[in-house]
């Protein structure tokens, strides 16, 4: 069984393909993958943090430290481009059965909310 990138949406933002964000230096979208088994109807949802390490520093500053899972670090925003990549990772992704395939898509983003936080340490 191997994964699909069925949808890539934001829950923020309305038009995604569209999207500019005000400073495209520094910004930070929240992505919603819907991924199931290629082939096959259904798919779940997995959450993702597109962000610019620019964002990462302001929000976190210089002695922060974050966690990478769920988090995509990018240095511009290009919808097409980003949903290109994300395709090929989750679609790498293989497995006997759905619940294991879905154990693998969550190493990339975050399956139904389960994962981890993005904490700075101060």
């Amino acid at each position: 069984m191997r994964a699909r990138l069925k949808a890539l949406r934001s829950d923020d933002i309305a038009d995604l393909p569209r999207f500019h964000p005000a400073d495209p230096r520094s910004f930070a979208v929240p992505l919603v993958l819907e991924v199931g088994p290629l082939g096959l109807k259904g798919r779940e949802r997995f959450d993702l943090l597109a962000a610019t390490p620019a964002w990462l520093l302001e929000r976190h500053g210089r002695d922060g430290a974050v966690l990478g899972r769920g988090l995509l670090l990018v240095f511009e925003w290009d919808y097409a481009r980003v949903r290109a990549f994300l395709a090929r990772k989750v679609e790498a992704c293989t497995a006997r059965s759905w619940p294991e395939l879905a154990r693998a898509v969550s190493r990339i983003a975050e399956w139904e909310g389960e994962g981890a936080e993005v904490i700075p340490i101060r």
